[in-house]
């Protein structure tokens, strides 16, 4: 697989200049999805796209949340893509483990994410079916808004306060999210937040030692905690501990959510209970990459109330 990514920086920049700059990107997505109309075979794109997002065009990022951060809770969608006379779907097995997973990471998590803002993160029992139906298995975000909106009204979440996750089993194609590339997945906001994340494989484990499905699944989830609405306002906190900036850091824990420690060793040299994608500190959160040091280090406890936001 090539390097691994999170696509949520390019599909904020797409989102933005659908609204700003529609000569570049239509108000309707095309099928093929944001990255291929960005970085298409036409080479005048390039110098119009160097112009669109000069030094100054886009709202500057910085390092502390300027508007609120999550406070609810995650809910499950099993997804099942009939695509043609093929279905594809996570087994009840992987999807419970997956949602095990999360139950785990939830703690720590936030605990990180507290070092931003106030913010509460937890994992509804309740698991939604998404049954749809998709020529050649082949979808963009769009569609995958469309489908979230649908299944909050049909499930009766509240707004405020609930964020979907969706994990896309082995063979469909989010075009948005092309795992052949090395895209893990990516998180936004329809009428709620929601998380999307590549599958790579069958019979998950919490540890997940063949690296399946939690690098992604954890670094959406504390991204999205962070970052709700995914509008380029807070930034993105597990991007500069990688993939995207560097070799990604671990956080690593045990069974029972006691740290272990952070290192890029994968898997590591001592025996854990699961990992998360490492989250940045404050200070370093516009660098990429971030030094070792602010993402190698243990959920923070009985932290000091955060600056008053700015909008």
């Amino acid at each position: 697989m090539p390097d691994r990514t999170c696509a949520t920086r390019s599909l904020k920049v797409a989102r933005h200049l659908q609204s700003t700059r529609p000569d570049i990107v239509p108000a309707v997505e095309p099928l093929s999805g944001f990255a291929n109309l960005l970085e298409g075979t036409d080479p005048s794109i390039r110098f119009v796209l160097r112009d669109a997002l000069a030094p100054g065009t886009l709202p500057a990022v910085g390092t502390r949340a300027v508007a609120p951060l999550f406070q609810g809770s995650l809910t499950f969608a099993h997804l099942t893509v009939q695509a043609g006379s093929k279905q594809y779907a996570l087994s009840p097995a992987d999807l419970a483990t997956a949602r095990k997973f999360a139950g785990s990471a939830v703690g720590p998590i936030s605990q990180y994410a507290a070092q931003y803002g106030p913010n509460s993160l937890a994992v509804s029992e309740v698991t939604l079916e998404l049954p749809v139906s998709v020529p050649k298995g082949v979808y963009n975000d769009t569609t995958l808004q469309e489908w979230v909106n649908g299944l909050v009204a049909s499930g009766g979440l509240p707004a405020d306060s609930s964020a979907v996750v969706v994990l896309n089993p082995p063979g469909p194609l989010n075009t948005d999210a092309d795992a052949s590339r090395g895209v893990l997945g990516y998180h936004g906001k329809a009428n709620v937040p929601y998380l999307f994340v590549n599958v790579l494989g069958q019979n998950l484990t919490v540890p997940d030692p063949t690296d399946t499905f939690a690098l992604a699944l954890s670094h959406e989830m504390a991204e999205m905690a962070v970052d709700p609405s995914a509008d380029l306002a807070n930034p993105e906190v597990c991007d500069p501990c990688g993939p995207n900036c560097q070799t990604v850091i671990r956080a690593y824990f045990d069974s029972v959510g006691a740290f272990l420690g952070g290192t890029t060793a994968f898997p590591p040299a001592f025996e854990y209970g699961f990992f998360l994608n490492a989250i940045v500190q404050p200070a370093s959160a516009a660098q990429c990459p971030a030094p070792p040091a602010s993402c190698a280090y243990a959920p923070p406890r009985d932290l000091p109330p955060p600056p008053a936001r700015r909008r």
